[in-house]
């Protein structure tokens, strides 16, 4: 485990609790603030669904014991995905369904389910060196969708991703400030310049193109190969397109290093 994904809380906190259902039942918990802890109860629900989704999709199960989610007050990031313990703040996992809007519910989903998908994209696979961000962040964030849609496709999910994360890799991408996918990362000063749109929506939008020119079917068979022989170790773009290339017959990397390694589209 990356030293990046360690977390303890100590605190007093109430909890609420529910079980997966495919395979070993996991114990999920959702940690709240004292008399708050009910508020809890839609994101335990998408925890357990989304687990059970993920351990159906990638052929991998999940490898912990549990599956922890904390909801923290004036939480600087929106959430952190600690291996077990994922780290929310308050407005990003507490949903009361008398006063809180159908957006915020909808950002809750998927806050919940871009936490878990780096349960597999990022913990389980953890990226070779900063360089390969992207492939924590624009996988997190297209299976994060990819598992919104499932859950709730009453939502149209897809749509809103159009909307909001391809259009929002475009326009930061047609920038002379932007930057390639894989970026290259000297020094640790630079990391948290590249927690950015290209990272995340970029990222997550050429992983949904590629998806759809694979076809889904031959992309997932070959993310389940990818997370099976990568896991509790590195991988790098590389390693992703040689899977990829493996499992569909086609030179992956021949036409997505255009996408990744280039700033702009072509």
């Amino acid at each position: 485990m990356s030293t990046y994904l360690l977390a303890f809380i100590v605190a007093e906190l109430d909890y609420v609790e529910a079980f997966t259902k495919v395979g070993t039942p996991i114990p999920c918990r959702v940690y709240a603030p004292k008399g708050t802890a009910h508020l809890g109860k839609f994101s335990l629900d998408v925890c357990t669904k989304t687990l059970d989704l993920f351990n159906t999709v990638f052929g991998t199960p999940y490898p912990l014991p549990k599956m922890d989610m904390a909801a923290i007050a004036d939480f600087d990031a929106g959430a952190m995905e600690n291996w077990g313990l994922v780290t929310y703040r308050t407005n990003s996992i507490l949903f009361d369904e008398a006063t809180t809007t159908q957006s915020s519910k909808q950002w809750i989903a998927s806050t919940v389910t871009h936490e878990l998908a780096h349960q597999w994209f990022g913990n389980l696979v953890t990226m070779e060196w900063w360089s390969d961000l992207w492939l924590n962040e624009g996988f997190a964030t297209w299976v994060g969708n990819y598992a919104v849609d499932k859950l709730f496709p009453d939502w149209h999910f897809w749509d809103t991703f159009v909307v909001e994360d391809v259009q929002s890799g475009l326009s930061l991408d047609c920038l002379r400030s932007s930057h390639p996918i894989e970026v290259e990362v000297q020094d640790p000063a630079e990391i948290d310049q590249i927690f950015d749109d290209i990272s995340y929506s970029k990222g997550g939008s050429v992983i949904r193109m590629l998806s759809a020119y694979l076809t889904e079917d031959v992309f997932l068979e070959g993310i389940r190969q990818y997370l099976k022989k990568h896991a509790y170790g590195n991988a790098s773009t590389g390693d992703l397109w040689a899977q990829l290339s493996e499992t569909s017959g086609q030179d992956v990397s021949e036409f997505m290093n255009l996408w990744t390694k280039h700033t702009g589209y072509p």
